[in-house]
């Protein structure tokens, strides 16, 4: 572990130092420097700019928009298979441009989005006076893209009964839906009376069953043709009814999409291709997105973008480049016990001492260059994630940790090395403990090994030693440890995939700490006998949020359960969130205007403008 610990070292002397720094200069000083530096004021003919010079408001330009052209984005590796059933986070740059489900969420316009829920193939929706069935209307004269055997013949509802039969069987998130595979799952059956209609019959009246059919990435529900496995292969292509179509696939080269014209929705693509060649080092794709090869560093989610540390560097290199506020950066990392043999996360002072050990700002600014970005002038909110992430779809549900009313347990989220310690000595570690810790080294997963070292670099220092082990993704990591509940030894950081996200918070808890959330449930116990139990306090509070239709009422039991969560410390997500930053070119116009929404919706591209005139 020498690499870790010299990394270690050199980290926190680069905190104390930039602390320093912005200490002795004073933030604002530092940044305006730095955007003189720059160049500042406009740069390019792009959209409005903040009063530094630096920061870029998105602007809606579509009333100039001209059709046509082509897209120039990334992604960061090969898929296994262009199946969309086994979730590989690989997969979703590709299938959130080709595939289309049920329903959707809408987009923000020039803000967050809300998470309303709305039509895709099916054009609308509506609950029984129980709840415990939904009735949707499929939308009518939508195709299925032209390639053989379907040649862009129309969907019908067969092809939906195929789609959920399938889904079934194989997907990977097939245990978190389908109540005939897991008896807590909530979809006991999809059925259609008529050619027109879908009703999905439910288990219990969950308030947020209909955003379980809202996404197009790896193992979601997307509408597939009923000749899927027979007279068409979809491990070797895809045949969707979303706005593009993969035209083509080179390994190690890359992907190239197509809009699809007989698209039902004509106002979603613009551009009229993307591409999407594989560069898996950030090094070779930050010097494509400085020679205008590319328009921006990734635009669909799980790709890393240009380092927020690096922003004002690549800024003052390339001064046309323009910088956007995004989402809150998330950099998706989950800690996760083992629960086999006599584990010693059994103790809840043990884990309690784990949490405790993470220095949650330091991970922040480490991450995602909270000081250093507010010391450069851009405006950063940061946030210690609880039981659930501090983005924006969670707004109004999070609980903030440093906040007055998060109560006592808000202890367990402070970095304490000292408490940590006096508690590992009192569950009978007093010269500490090793345990082994496992994560994926390849490309699949880009983000994950350096800030396990992050992470492992701070427990160390309690006295947890640990020993690192790889793993392979596709033949270890997705069927163990991904969705494996806990089922190993030692510590775990994996990726935050698995499962079907729902658009809502309480959907989220679920997926993590209900002891019926399927792969992606931590598999503690209270038992001590490894058996998935879970808890039965959380798991009463999570039932009652699951069916509770007052907003008010779910929120604060969504409150208690990140209480409690903070207390038991049965597994981590990411420490924190901090809001994030990205770059394009200004030829990539109407980018950031639709916020929310699936990559590449409404962009178009300005020939007149950067990269392609000076």
């Amino acid at each position: 572990m020498a690499r870790t610990a010299n990394y270690w070292s050199r980290l926190l002397t680069g905190r104390i130092a930039r602390r320093r720094a912005i200490a002795t200069t004073g933030a604002t000083a530092l940044g305006t420097a730095i955007i003189a530096a720059c160049g500042g004021g406009e740069s390019g003919g792009e959209s409005k700019t903040s009063s530094l010079g630096l920061l870029t408001q998105p602007e809606d330009t579509i009333k100039q928009a001209k059709t046509g052209g082509t897209v120039k984005d990334r992604t960061h590796g090969d898929v296994a298979t262009l199946d969309n059933a086994p979730g590989s986070v690989t997969f979703n740059a590709i299938g959130n441009h080709v595939n289309s489900s049920l329903l959707a969420t809408e987009p923000g316009y020039l803000k967050r989005s809300e998470n309303k829920i709305i039509g895709d193939f099916a054009e609308s929706w509506e609950w029984s006076p129980d709840g415990l069935s939904v009735v949707l209307k499929l939308r009518q004269g939508v195709r299925f893209h032209n390639k053989p055997p379907v040649s862009g013949r129309l969907i019908d509802v067969q092809d939906v009964l195929f789609t959920w039969d399938r889904f079934s069987r194989i997907s990977a998130a097939r245990s978190s839906i389908v109540n005939a595979v897991n008896p807590d799952a909530p979809v006991v059956s999809l059925t259609a009376p008529d050619s027109r209609t879908i009703v999905l019959k439910l288990a219990q009246p969950i308030i947020y069953a209909p955003g379980l059919f809202t996404g197009t990435g790896g193992g979601s529900f997307v509408m597939i043709p009923k000749e899927t496995d027979s007279s068409f292969d979809s491990r070797r292509d895809i045949i969707g009814i979303g706005p593009f179509y993969l035209s083509n696939y080179t390994p190690s080269v890359g992907f190239t999409l197509k809009r699809f014209p007989e698209y039902w929705n004509r106002e979603y693509a613009l551009v009229d291709q993307i591409d999407l060649p594989i560069v898996p080092e950030y090094a070779a794709a930050l010097a494509q997105l400085k020679a205008g090869n590319l328009y921006t560093m990734g635009s669909s989610g799980n790709i890393p973008q240009v380092r927020l540390g690096e922003i004002l560097q690549v800024k003052r290199e390339v001064p046309q480049l323009l910088v956007y506020q995004g989402d809150m950066a998330r950099g998706a990392i989950l800690t996760g016990f083992g629960w086999q043999g006599n584990s010693p996360f059994l103790d809840e002072r043990v884990r309690q001492a784990f949490s405790m050990a993470i220095d949650r700002d330091l991970y922040l600014d480490t991450f995602h260059s909270v000081m250093q970005l507010e010391a450069d002038g851009l405006p950063v909110e940061s946030r210690w994630n609880t039981a659930m992430e501090g983005i924006e779809k969670n707004e109004g549900f999070w609980l903030d940790p440093k906040g007055k009313d998060f109560g006592p347990n808000a202890k367990y989220y402070q970095h304490d090395a000292a408490e940590a310690k006096k508690l590992l000595s009192a569950a009978g570690f007093p010269n500490g403990l090793e345990v082994p810790t496992k994560f994926v080294t390849g490309g699949e997963l880009p983000n994950i090994p350096l800030r396990a070292e992050v992470l492992n670099g701070m427990v160390n220092e309690i006295g947890i030693k640990t020993s690192v082990t790889a793993i392979n993704y596709t033949n270890e990591y997705l069927p163990k440890y991904r969705d494996g509940n806990g089922q190993w030894e030692g510590v775990l950081y994996k990726g935050g995939g698995g499962g079907v996200g729902s658009g809502d918070p309480v959907g989220e808890l679920s997926n993590w700490w209900w002891s019926k959330g399927g792969p992606t449930f931590f598999g503690f116990s209270t038992t001590g006998k490894n058996d998935l139990a879970g808890d039965p306090e959380l798991d009463t509070m999570i039932d009652k949020a699951r069916i509770e239709r007052s907003t008010e009422r779910r929120r604060a039991l969504a409150f208690d359960i990140q209480r409690l969560v903070a207390k038991r410390a049965y597994g981590f997500l990411t420490p924190g969130v901090a809001t994030g930053f990205l770059m394009a070119w200004p030829a990539l116009q109407n980018f950031r205007v639709y916020q929310g929404a699936r990559a590449n919706y409404r962009v178009w591209i300005d020939t007149t403008k950067p990269p392609h005139s000076a």
